[in-house]
């Protein structure tokens, strides 16, 4: 049995943990998050990156959308021989009660976004699995957009009233002036509860010919404005249906290539097509 350790405990690390808790003596995790570090997940104790280098182990296991950074980090600390890559098909983010929790909690949101009459969209991730016919609970966190900031305003004031306490309503500021937004502005609404349950909710807003939103390294997801022009419709979710992109298809060709309907052996936040930053959107705009 190897003395294992893993790289987070977000959505990837936790299904990490399942996958291997059987057959790998799991001595710590390691994450880059402070507000974790110092405590346990599942009675394992969370260190700091750095802190790797006082603990005895055979391999690091990493994996997930950021696997390049985590990469990156570790060889930094000269562990390039310790890194162990837990490929994508080889793990699975649900858990039935993930899936029901998911299931449920969008639920409650579609019904809340027609009654308000708001437009939303589901995308990325979360889409491709309904288009696989897979639970959305098979993936690290489930994507919503909408088309205005006023909304995710509004939503920010009101989901925690309607979500009750079962489930926590997070809110991401913007740090530095982005496009439209500016420094302290909302980025994004994360709701989550303690099994796992993540869903996103972010802003598309107009850059010129483009919709853009903003991601977590300065850079920006962009779409030509012809993908949104379709306007939306519903697609069928098991015995219930959620708000697309008519144009999905080309949404997620522009965003992953065309062969997004499969299932990647590794997938990292280097592996989008779509990501500029503001500059290069502007000679874009040209």
């Amino acid at each position: 049995m190897k003395n294992i350790v893993i790289f987070g405990t977000g959505a990837a690390g936790r299904a990490i943990h399942r996958a291997v808790n059987d057959r790998d003596n799991i001595v710590a995790f390691i994450d880059n998050n402070k507000q974790k570090q110092g405590s346990k997940y599942m009675d394992i104790p969370i260190y700091s990156v750095d802190e790797i280098v006082k603990l005895e182990f055979d391999y690091i296991y990493i994996g997930g959308i950021w696997v390049d950074e985590m990469e990156a980090q570790l060889v930094n600390l000269g562990l390039k021989d310790k890194i162990k890559l837990i490929e994508d098909r080889d793990i699975s983010f649900s858990t039935p009660d993930r899936e029901r929790l998911t299931d449920e909690v969008m639920r409650i949101l579609d019904g809340y976004f027609n009654q308000i009459k708001m437009d939303y969209f589901i995308c990325n991730s979360g889409l491709i699995s309904i288009l696989r016919s897979k639970a959305l609970s098979v993936v690290s966190d489930v994507d919503l957009y909408v088309l205005k900031y006023s909304d995710l305003e509004y939503l920010a004031r009101n989901l925690p009233d309607l979500l009750g306490s079962k489930y926590q309503v997070n809110l991401r500021y913007i740090q530095n002036d982005g496009l439209n937004l500016k420094a302290g502005d909302i980025k994004r609404i994360t709701i989550t509860n303690s099994d796992g349950v993540v869903i996103d909710i972010g802003l598309f807003d107009n850059y010129g010919k483009f919709k853009v939103c903003d991601y977590d390294d300065g850079r920006f997801f962009y779409f030509p404005n012809e993908i949104f022009d379709g306007g939306l419709k519903r697609l069928n979710y098991k015995d219930f249906s959620l708000s697309v992109l008519k144009n999905y298809h080309q949404y997620l060709c522009f965003m992953y290539g065309d062969n997004y309907i499969e299932v990647p052996k590794r997938f990292s936040s280097n592996d989008y097509l779509n990501l500029k930053t503001k500059s290069e959107l502007d000679s874009l705009n040209i």
